[in-house]
């Protein structure tokens, strides 16, 4: 059950970030993250690369998209695992509003130090426009934040649908 569980709040998670990111879109200017250049960057895995100096500039590689948003739901389910098995495991707790906006907000850890330098943002977008750098950063914290919320309103919907 717990697969099931991790499966469901990982999919309403995601989902959530996904239409939180639109709206930040419209308040903010910035567009929705490209899920092709996930999918262009795990695309060049076979040819044993996986940091590129600007993922913008590595060659395409077939199906990026659809690998990217496969990608993008599959991290998410994975952030629903980390969150749930901890929860459960490790602090004997259930789930809550709180815990799960904190695990969002450090979870943005994991894209600020890890995925922005793989694919040549640097550090903290550190080389992401100055003029925009601030609003890519926003942009990170606060679609964090949302799949947060969308854990925990998804850990409602698996209670409501499975009595988990």
């Amino acid at each position: 059950m717990l697969a099931l569980e991790i499966l469901v709040v990982g999919l309403i998670g995601t989902a959530v970030l996904d239409i939180w990111q639109r709206i930040y879109e419209r308040i903010a200017g910035l567009p929705p993250s490209n899920w092709g250049m996930i999918g262009r960057w795990v695309g060049h895995f076979p040819e044993g690369e996986f940091t590129q100096p600007d993922i913008g500039k590595a060659a395409p590689v077939p199906n990026e998209v659809p690998l990217g948003w496969l990608v993008h739901y599959v991290v998410g389910i994975g952030y629903a695992a980390v969150y749930l098995i901890l929860m459960r495991f490790v602090f004997h707790a259930p789930p809550s509003l709180a815990s799960a906006l904190l695990f969002g907000a450090l979870s943005v850890s994991v894209t600020w130090f890890v995925m922005e330098p793989v694919l040549g943002a640097g550090a903290l977008a550190s080389r992401v426009p100055a003029d925009i750098r601030t609003r890519v950063m926003a942009q990170d914290f606060t679609s964090h934040l949302s799949i947060g919320f969308g854990i925990w309103l998804g850990t409602k919907v698996a209670l409501r649908l499975y009595g988990m």
